[in-house]
């Protein structure tokens, strides 16, 4: 498990739900491969189960981050959005872009670093002490 990572809940704007989700596809995939220190991404939806608590997000994306390289990915994801609202300004194409499709009021962006190391489940052979 990565040591460090970009946690990003997310929803879609009503009705706009397939535009989100082939936008973000091409977005995960740019993110990872032009901003240094991220080095994988997978993205979720809140499963259906009754009774389950309300989360106002329907959407999340991880994003791992190398090793030693948090402070490095934060200063890109950074850079990122200043470079989106010069190229927005400019009239110009960003380097990553982000869709209108995505609702700007249920929208969060964190970075995480491990505690300690992953624990895997001795009820599923994971061992450990």
């Amino acid at each position: 498990m990565p040591q460090h990572l970009m946690l990003v809940l997310s929803n879609a704007k009503d009705g706009r739900e397939a535009e989100f989700h082939a936008w973000y596809d091409v977005h995960m995939r740019e993110t990872i491969d032009k901003l240094d220190g991220f080095a994988a991404a997978q993205r979720f939806e809140l499963a259906d189960l009754e009774g389950a608590p309300d989360v106002p997000y329907r959407y999340l994306a991880l994003y791992a981050i190398e090793d030693d390289r948090v402070a490095r990915a934060y200063e890109q994801f950074l850079h990122g959005r200043r470079e989106r609202a010069e190229a927005t300004a400019a009239g110009r194409e960003p380097l990553i872009a982000v869709s209108d499709s995505l609702d700007p009021s249920a929208f969060l962006v964190g970075f995480f670093s491990a505690l300690g190391p992953e624990v895997p489940s001795r009820r599923l052979g994971g061992g450990g002490a």
